[in-house]
């Protein structure tokens, strides 16, 4: 099982490994106060376990807040390696005078750990020409000060350069064998002007057969915790990256209203399924948990045939009342559809019969 980079370089933070200054974040307003915290410049990096997301696009430095909200965007979504980037890390960039490469990974066939090391670090260092990699093997008890020491002189480093790196690699095979991985990997690890060493990216992969006694990683993809939520109270909500948040009820109405907003030119924020005969405090804590999406437009279409279209409007107009939603459009059709539209209306609420109408109407609000 591999972890993502962030939660690799929590492991290296916990050994004493030096990372860069981090903040995970969901989405593009998250991504910026996550620079303001960090400072400018900093490093937007999509959080995937394929490889291959530098070439893909996936990481990005920036300089602005604006920058970063946009490349946290276009960063949000992408599909890397046949994956989804569904969460960003946000660092601190680093200067940096040289990269190195290290790893312990487990070796079968010697039924133990071996630790690798180079002077030549970063993308595709293993197939870069004239890259020599210094190995030394890890005996049962744990790698050896002597042991680390042939590492660093084996790739041509004395002095503090030498012992920086003795020190890396002491931590980094510790970690490998307490938390019984297959691999673990910093590459590159960066030298700082002043000779220190730090982590800009990690590659874990921990040992399946072993997880039985790590449970903190038993459920490792980072949750949404606006799905998470959703899916403990029974919401089907699945984030889709856009600004115009679809809620419904019933998985074809929403998905017809999804295909509507992309032909109107707009993008959906999610995909959220009330269900059948939603009650007003299910509709309230569906709104509530669209406030955590990053919505410009709510677009809520409903169709009353068990669900209580009074019941819909009511539960709109008590979130609404508390603030933070952002503007609502609705096409609302059942039972007492005509006292619905009322108390919407009265709350400043367009309520429309026809889906089209309503989706034109929130795609021009979140575009505008």
């Amino acid at each position: 099982m591999r972890l993502f980079e962030y939660q690799g370089k929590e492991l290296f933070s916990r050994y004493g490994i030096p990372v860069p200054r981090g903040v995970l974040a969901l989405d593009p307003p998250g991504a910026a106060a996550a620079a303001r915290e960090l400072g400018l410049p900093s490093v937007v990096k999509a959080q995937v376990l394929s490889g291959g997301r530098g070439k893909a696009g996936g990481v990005a430095l920036v300089r602005t807040i604006d920058e970063t909200e946009r490349e946290a965007g276009r960063i949000l979504g992408m599909t890397i390696g046949g994956e989804v980037a569904r969460s960003i890390l946000v660092e601190e960039a680093l200067e940096h005078t040289h990269e190195f490469y290290l790893s312990v990974s487990l070796d079968r066939s010697a039924r133990g750990f071996v630790a690798l090391a180079s002077r030549g670090g970063g993308v595709e260092v293993e197939s870069r020409p004239g890259t020599a990699m210094a190995r030394v093997p890890v005996p049962l008890g744990g790698l050896t000060e002597a042991a680390a020491s042939a590492l660093a002189e084996g790739i041509g480093l004395e002095g503090r350069a030498a012992a920086e790196l003795r020190s890396v690699v002491l931590r980094l095979e510790r970690l490998a064998r307490e938390e019984e991985c297959e691999l673990a990997e910093i590459n590159p690890l960066a030298a700082h002007p002043d000779g220190s060493l730090v982590a800009l990216d990690s590659k874990v992969v921990l040992d399946d057969n072993a997880l039985f006694r790590h449970p903190e990683f038993s459920k490792v993809p980072p949750e949404d915790p606006v799905e998470g939520e959703a899916a403990r109270r029974g919401f089907a909500l699945v984030r889709l990256g856009g600004d115009v948040a679809v809620v419904g009820n019933g998985a074809g109405l929403i998905l017809s209203t999804i295909d509507l907003v992309a032909d109107a030119g707009g993008k959906p924020a999610c995909f959220l399924d009330l269900g059948g005969g939603a009650q007003r405090e299910r509709v309230e804590a569906a709104l509530r948990l669209v406030r955590g999406l990053g919505a410009r437009a709510v677009l809520i279409n409903i169709f009353g045939g068990i669900t209580e279209t009074v019941d819909v409007a009511q539960g709109i107009e008590a979130v609404l009342a508390e603030g933070g939603l952002p503007p609502v459009f609705a096409r609302i059709r059942g039972a007492d559809e005509a006292r619905a539209r009322s108390l919407l209306e009265a709350q400043g609420v367009p309520v429309f019969k026809d889906s089209r109408m309503a989706v034109e109407a929130a795609v021009r609000c979140a575009s505008g």
